[in-house]
């Protein structure tokens, strides 16, 4: 397993084409932070594992991601 460096921070520092997802208290996904869905963020393994933890999260989650992005685009992008 990769190892995960966590901070405790009051600001957040994001780099070109980090995704992050906020959890709620309650354990629910809040928001999912994402670049602009291009060709090139839908073939990183970022992308793809942001919707492999979303469907841990939420199961389910990673197909109603894709069907949103789908919509948004107006047609199948994956």
């Amino acid at each position: 397993m990769s190892k995960i460096d966590v901070e405790v921070s009051d600001e957040l520092e994001f780099e070109d084409g980090d995704c992050a997802v906020v959890i709620k208290n309650d354990g629910s996904i809040g928001k999912v932070i994402i670049p602009k869905m291009d060709k090139s963020m839908l073939n990183s393994g970022g992308y793809r594992a942001l919707l492999d933890v979303l469907d841990v999260l939420q199961p389910g989650a990673k197909e109603r991601f894709i069907k949103y992005n789908e919509k948004e685009a107006k047609g199948s992008i994956h």
